[in-house]
């Protein structure tokens, strides 16, 4: 049997550790860089760099491999259209790309679906932003449609002051026939997510419940179990599960949710890995990663089983300066993952994993861990 060749549009942190689980499974992985110091480039034997957009680019790159996967929605979607049509195989492909890179798609889906989700107003424009958030009461949040992540392109106005130097921003650069969300700030009690996987064949595995952390719309901390009244879980579940089979996904899903005063609201979707599944690497039976390539190359699932008691990862973010090392006298309790990145602040350069059975003691072991590593990493 011919070995699947594997390609990956993107070759950041997801890239290489989906490389690091085709280890394990008897793939074959390309990659397509954007630049030339992408982490994945440092390991992966087949890589190339270009501009997944340029439609030679991505059709030569698609004529060397048997998949193409993706680990970042910077992509074009009538471009993953036109190979599609040619015959190439896209896992996922065009339907649930284009929705996953698309917030206003993810809005309208979620309301065709029955999800809730915050109250949402689609503006187009600045003039339509204007009228949009001066007709509602502030707070309110403002995303970007598309290009967001990482707390990119999401704005939180506050006060009438903020508001004006906010849309002269906008009306000033390129932004200003975007299409925004325009969202009141809700009262956020704390944030989950969830992770399914679906093959081919239309299985579906599913991840347990997960809470997440962030700090200036960035996930700082992953904990496992989530804490979550079962209640809650089984409807994060149902609702990963629906729209994996609505988008017709094939690999893995994720799901954001917000839980304010009690009720589940659904915030955003990836279909990729994603950084809050990075912590099945070390707490379930089969990773995200892994399971993702079994999807993508047609293989059998993994079982998601949890095989510890409780799992806190923490992601080590570049801090304003990397001119100081942390130096850890003591062994380091978790497991370590840096990504090869060069340091910018506020930029994802590793994570750190502790398993145990008690979650106060793995939430200790993970920040002692990121402390003692967070400045070496980014002195890299």
């Amino acid at each position: 049997m011919k070995r699947p060749v594997i390609g990956i549009v993107g070759a950041g942190q997801l890239a290489l550790m989906m490389f690091e689980a085709s280890l394990r499974m008897d793939l074959d992985i390309h990659v397509l860089a954007t630049n030339a110091d992408d982490p994945a480039l440092r390991v992966v034997p087949c890589g190339r760099v270009g501009d997944p957009r340029d439609a030679s680019v991505l059709r030569a790159f698609a004529e060397g491999v048997d998949v193409i996967t993706f680990d970042h929605e910077l992509i074009d979607i009538d471009l993953v259209r036109a190979l599609e049509r040619e015959g190439h195989l896209m896992r996922p492909g065009s339907q649930a790309l284009s929705v996953a890179v698309d917030k206003r798609r993810q809005h309208m889906v979620f309301a065709e679906l029955g999800i809730e989700q915050p109250p949402t107003y689609v503006a187009a424009g600045v003039d339509a932003l204007r009228s949009a958030i001066t007709s509602h009461a502030l707070p309110v949040v403002v995303k970007h449609a598309s290009g967001g992540y990482d707390g990119r392109g999401v704005h939180v106005i506050d006060h009438h002051e903020q508001l004006e130097q906010f849309l002269d921003a906008i009306s000033s650069g390129s932004a200003a026939e975007c299409a925004f969300l325009v969202q009141p700030k809700v009262q956020i009690d704390f944030e989950v997510a969830v992770q399914v996987v679906r093959s081919v064949h239309g299985e579906i595995v599913t991840y347990p419940v997960v809470r997440t952390l962030q700090e200036d719309g960035i996930c700082t901390m992953v904990l496992f179990p989530a804490a979550l009244p079962d209640e809650l879980c089984a409807r994060a579940t149902t609702t990963a599960h629906r729209l994996a089979e609505h988008l017709d996904v094939v690999g893995v899903l994720a799901v954001e949710f917000f839980i304010s005063d009690g009720q589940l609201l659904v915030n955003e979707i990836a279909v990729r890995p994603h950084n809050s599944g990075h912590i099945t690497i070390e707490a379930n039976i089969t990773s995200q990663f892994e399971n993702h390539l079994r999807a993508v190359a047609g293989l059998p699932l993994g079982s998601t089983a949890a095989v510890v008691g409780a799992a806190s990862m923490v992601n080590i973010i570049g801090a304003e300066s990397a001119d100081v090392t942390a130096i850890s006298t003591s062994p380091i309790e978790a497991a370590v993952h840096l990504y090869g990145k060069s340091h910018r602040p506020g930029r994802k350069l590793g994570h750190v994993t502790a398993v145990g059975e008690s979650i106060d003691e793995v939430i200790s072991r993970a920040h002692r861990a990121a402390s003692a590593l967070a400045y070496q990493g980014a002195a890299q």
